[in-house]
């Protein structure tokens, strides 16, 4: 058809498959089955996800997809199965109907879906059958991993760390690790300055960029986190643990992830270590010996006992909470190191200079704990006891609400709802009665469904003022009781107390060193349950 703008998405799970081209057998046999059915894809169309898992909808091929479609700028898609598009059945089901609403023709390959009940019913069983299909495989990857490794079979551990290479299972020889001369020099080098010359691990990784030598990755920039999970592993003393650490969900993004330009493919992408009860030794050859890794371990210990950040002796009101306006990273505190007097200052992470490899990337200064902390806690003190800017933006909010009549609205709405569910159920008999021919039907359900996802939107959106107004109620009733309780109290407040009020009330602090701009974002908790203004009283 002249005009048409067709394309295809084409995805591979695993980075294996991606290397060994799979995916260009899926857009080779697209493009033959297109040419088949009379139509040529636009090269400029094709959405390619090569190694990104089908259990998530954040793949960067795919939002292309969506993104070309909400702006008409593809007509029909060219997939493979089903299981292509998704591995779950709930984001198959949302992805075609998002798709068909934007007027786009989704033709799979293995087999076309209609718009019958049949059709439908079969998509749902063929998401159903995939998804069981992924977990079953996983589950034999685990076992199957957990069983070789119990066997002592180093190929579960994949890729070799720093001062191995990986060799592959080959006719009549299975995987091992194998010594990298020239990098387990830099290793050994790194536990006798550790253990033996008492270097610090920052002094290791300037010591190491100094003399430039090469990471895995061929830069002469050494990262001090590097050094650090080269002391702490337990391969080099000829024991490589597998299962040292599981997968949880990352709560917040961090900017780095943010920034990114490929989104987190993984719902569980944040590492944390498991006990050493459940790690499963390997042997594989020693770099150092035994005695030299447990002293670079009980150093390590002793340090983390030993590090500022995890000493209660000095203490920081505002840790966790600031932010950097000037290169938008985090501030964290420190003590000066070549103070008698034990000044505390809060210091931006881009003014660290060992932390990137062409030195420092803000402009900004330390700043001293006493005076920041000060000007917060003065702001917040103002703001609850004195909360009538906070009320009066919540009660604009409120008259706001009240003057929309949203109980009324919102009936009418569902009554049209209703009316339209009873049209559709109309359009269906008049067809089963042969009344109205295929095309018409299918033109009318389409109407009335758009309709009736307009009006759904529109009903969520009343409740959501309904639900906002019955929250900021309980807020203004909320700061009221606080501000009762705690007007004689402030004063006397110790640390601890002012560090909960603190993490109620602020967001976020920003600060700009050059230009002394201090911008404190406020927050009030609209759920007095999970979090109480005032705990205790």
């Amino acid at each position: 058809m002249q005009g048409m703008r067709i394309g295809l998405y084409a995805r591979v799970s695993s980075e294996k498959q991606a290397q060994e081209r799979t995916i260009e057998s899926q857009i080779l046999a697209l493009k033959e089955f297109a040419i088949s059915k009379g139509d040529v894809v636009d090269p400029d169309l094709f959405f390619v996800d090569d190694g990104v898992s089908g259990t998530t909808l954040e793949r960067p091929g795919l939002d292309k997809l969506r993104d070309k479609a909400f702006h008409g700028k593809v007509n029909k898609v060219y997939v493979l199965s089903p299981d292509r598009l998704s591995r779950k059945s709930a984001h198959q089901i949302l992805l075609i109907d998002e798709l068909k609403r934007l007027s786009v023709s989704v033709v799979f390959y293995n087999r076309e879906i209609g718009d019958t009940p049949e059709d439908q019913m079969l998509l749902q069983i063929q998401g159903v059958i995939s998804e069981y299909e992924r977990e079953k495989i996983l589950e034999r990857s685990r076992r199957g991993k957990l069983f070789a490794a119990k066997k002592g079979k180093v190929n579960v551990l994949g890729g070799a760390p720093f001062g191995y290479y990986y060799q592959k299972v080959s006719e009549g020889c299975e995987a091992a690790y194998v010594i990298h001369i020239e990098e387990a020099k830099i290793v050994r080098e790194a536990f006798k300055l550790y253990c033996i010359k008492q270097f610090s691990i920052g002094e290791i990784a300037r010591e190491f960029t100094r003399k430039e030598y090469k990471t895995r990755t061929g830069l002469t920039f050494w990262e001090r986190s590097v050094i650090w999970g080269m002391l702490r592993n337990p391969a080099y003393a000829g024991n490589a643990a597998f299962r040292k650490t599981t997968r949880v969900r990352r709560d917040k993004k961090t900017k780095l992830a943010i920034e990114s330009k490929h989104p987190l493919r993984s719902e569980k992408s944040s590492p944390r270590d498991r006990p050493k009860s459940d790690w499963i030794t390997i042997p594989v050859p020693a770099i150092i010996d035994e005695r030299t890794f447990k002293i670079a371990e009980v150093k390590l210990k002793q340090n983390q006992k030993l590090s500022p950040r995890n000493n209660k002796r000095y203490n920081y009101l505002l840790s966790g909470l600031l932010r950097c306006k000037t290169c938008g990273y985090s501030i964290y505190g420190k003590p000066a190191s070549n103070s008698k007097y034990k000044r505390l200052y809060y210091r931006c992470m881009g003014q660290d200079g060992h932390r990137w490899p062409g030195g420092r990337v803000c402009k900004g200064h330390p700043v001293r704990v006493e005076a920041i902390d000060e000007l917060v806690w003065e702001s917040v003190k103002e703001l609850l006891l004195d909360p009538s800017k906070v009320l009066e933006e919540y009660e604009t909010r409120l008259s706001k609400a009240a003057s929309n009549d949203n109980e009324s609205k919102t009936n009418a709405k569902k009554a049209q709802l209703k009316n339209l569910t009873i049209e559709k159920e109309r359009v269906v008999d008049l067809y089963q009665s042969g009344l109205i021919d295929k095309t018409d039907v299918g033109s009318r359900l389409e109407k009335i469904a758009s309709k009736y996802n307009k009006l759904t939107q529109e009903v969520d959106f009343l409740q959501h003022q309904a639900d906002e107004r019955k929250a900021l109620l309980t807020v203004v009733q909320n700061v009221a009781d606080f501000v009762t309780k705690m007007h004689k109290n402030f004063d006397s407040c110790t640390f601890d107390e002012r560090r909960k009020i603190i993490k109620l009330i602020v967001e976020e602090v920003s600060i700009d060193t050059e230009k002394e701009e201090i911008d404190v974002k406020h927050i009030i908790p609209t759920d007095p349950k999970k979090y109480p203004l005032c705990p205790g009283t």
